[in-house]
């Protein structure tokens, strides 16, 4: 399994310089898995990722312990992004999307 690590400050998430996002293969399934790490912000959060293709919201996963897989709907794409969205009572927060781009 690949592990894809993303850095959130806040409202603003980024992947993480030690994190190689390069050479991945559109087509996989089962395979790649996202890893957050949160600014204290999402304390207390139920976090989910919400994955998009373009402007299509395609499918969002529950984060368990600051990670979650990549579902296999968004594998057969040439490129997905990411954000999360996280909620406790009424709080609520959300980050930008980050792109994850897929080769052959």
């Amino acid at each position: 399994m690949r592990t894809l690590d993303f850095d959130v400050c806040g409202q603003k998430m980024r992947q993480s310089p030690k994190s190689d996002f390069s050479g991945i293969i559109k087509g996989t399934k089962k395979y790649l898995r996202c890893k957050f790490v949160l600014s204290t912000e999402w304390s207390g959060c139920k976090i989910v990722a919400v994955f998009w293709h373009y402007d299509s919201e395609i499918e969002a996963v529950p984060v368990l312990n600051g990670t979650c897989d990549v579902p296999d709907s968004v594998t057969d794409f040439s490129e997905f992004e990411v954000s999360i969205v996280g909620g406790k009572g009424k709080y609520r927060i959300t980050t930008n999307r980050v792109k994850v781009e897929q080769g052959v």
